[in-house]
């Protein structure tokens, strides 16, 4: 299962309680105050998808465990609680989400509050690793162009409570406008399908470290005819496939002839397909979805407009 770490900012009741519920209470809370180290992994915990490797934190939910600048567990010469006097110092606490960051898939970050330092910290560390990154929040940073409100009309851009996290939105794979937590998360899995084929994995990985703006809205293993069909990469919207041609599966003869019925068929219903072999995504799967989002550009151009 892909493993992910939940950035954010720490309060009390905090939300990842909402989503993981005791598990993570119960891997902390050990009868020293003191955590695992290194901290735990808690498997298939995120809505049943991912495993969870941090960050681990006091939940302490009438408060005393989260005063400011705490984490909710790092306190140095001050703690909050005197039940809690074996936590560890900030810089254990900084050490022990970073290495939870090395080990992660996915970095989510709920990005809501303008002072999630820590968060920002977090964010610019898991860029910097190369992770797959996604931010969300209930808005996310306006771009220049045209203001059609009635308060704001003209070229400018629009008030946004994240306006002044772009830099940080900027270092996404991809961003999520949701009401919550749990909502953008239900949106990390669809966009996190469960692939079984290594070049689609290859792919997949490849497209979501680029996130081409024409191929958004790419979904894996789409149904057509009914679920007869099922094409590797879809933009159903526009009617765009993208078909992979492993080896294993369409070397022979017949493969071949039943490939091309298929995409005989899914031309006669409108579809345009472009297809890769297993070779081609083996060697250079960023330069596939370059391909492909370039394909994708030329069918949009090409459409007739209403």
């Amino acid at each position: 299962m892909p493993s992910i770490y939940l950035a954010g900012k720490i309060g009390p009741g905090d939300w990842r309680y909402d989503l993981i519920g005791y598990r993570l209470r119960g891997a902390w809370e050990v009868d020293d105050d003191h955590p695992s180290e290194p901290w735990p992994v808690l498997k298939r915990s995120v809505l049943g998808l991912f495993d969870y490797v941090g960050p681990y934190f006091v939940s302490d939910d009438h408060g005393c465990g989260h005063g400011p600048n705490t984490h909710g567990c790092g306190n140095d010469g001050a703690v909050p609680c005197f039940t809690y006097e074996n936590l560890p110092k900030r810089n254990q606490v900084r050490e022990l989400c970073l290495s939870a960051i090395d080990t992660a898939d996915i970095v989510f970050a709920w990005l809501d509050d303008l002072t999630a330092y820590g968060t920002l910290v977090e964010i610019g560390y898991a860029k910097g690793r190369g992770k797959t990154i996604v931010i969300a929040a209930p808005e996310t940073p306006q771009t220049f162009g045209w203001l059609s409100e009635a308060s704001e009309v003209g070229i400018g851009i629009a008030d946004s409570a994240t306006n002044d996290l772009w830099f940080a939105f900027s270092c996404a794979s991809s961003t999520i406008a949701a009401a919550t937590p749990l909502e953008a998360l239900k949106e990390v899995v669809r966009l996190s399908p469960n692939l079984e084929s290594p070049i689609e994995q290859a792919f997949w990985g490849a497209y979501v470290q680029q996130t081409p703006r024409e191929l958004n809205g790419l979904e894996a293993q789409h149904p057509v005819f009914g679920g007869r069909y099922r094409i590797d990469f879809a933009l159903p919207k526009q009617k765009i496939g993208i078909e992979l041609d492993g080896y294993a599966w369409h070397s022979s003869p017949e493969a071949f002839t039943r490939d091309r019925a298929r995409q005989r068929e899914l031309e006669l219903d409108g579809w345009r397909i472009v297809r890769f072999s297993g070779s081609e995504i083996t060697k250079d799967a960023a330069a596939c979805v370059r391909q492909a989002a370039a394909f994708a550009a030329s069918i949009e151009r090409d459409r007739p407009t209403p």
